[in-house]
């Protein structure tokens, strides 16, 4: 009789299949999809994320007194210099600071050289991040004389 539909027999299981193969496919394309997006979106993957950082800021130079932030410029321990004094604060934990009249920033960076002119009048150069210089070289103003004559 034509117009009857015929009732096929098939299983349960064959319809799950059916639609656990029909999801998997589906997935697999829409994460092809958003992978392809994404690459798209961060731009140049050959390029390292040093690259895409910002610009360097460029470094400055700055001269004060180096002292240590517990002290400041004013050391209280009588029997001991300005530099054994900024040195041992240091090294109970204060770090180090360079003044200039009524500014003070805290040092970060290459504290060996700033150790060395603890107490002392020096020129650093380094990047102003906030308050505190990221030192880069440290000299003192008679040093730097000697090497610009």
């Amino acid at each position: 009789m034509p117009g009857i539909v015929k009732w096929r027999d098939r299983s349960w299981l064959a319809l799950l299949a059916f639609f656990a193969l029909t999801t998997l496919a589906s997935s697999l394309a829409l994460a092809a999809l958003l992978a392809g997006f994404t690459v798209a979106i961060a731009g140049d993957p050959s390029q390292s994320p040093d690259d895409r950082a910002a610009p360097a800021v460029p470094s400055a130079t700055f001269s004060g007194v180096v002292t240590d932030a517990h002290c400041g410029p004013r050391h209280t321990a009588t029997e001991e210099s300005a530099s054994e004094c900024a040195r041992m604060c240091v090294r109970n934990g204060s770090r180090y600071i360079i003044v200039d009249r009524d500014r003070s920033y805290e040092l970060a960076g290459n504290l060996t050289q700033v150790g060395d002119l603890a107490g002392q009048r020096a020129i650093l150069t380094g990047v102003l991040e906030g308050n505190t210089i990221k030192v880069n070289s440290a000299n003192s103003p008679s040093a730097s004389e000697g090497k610009q004559q």
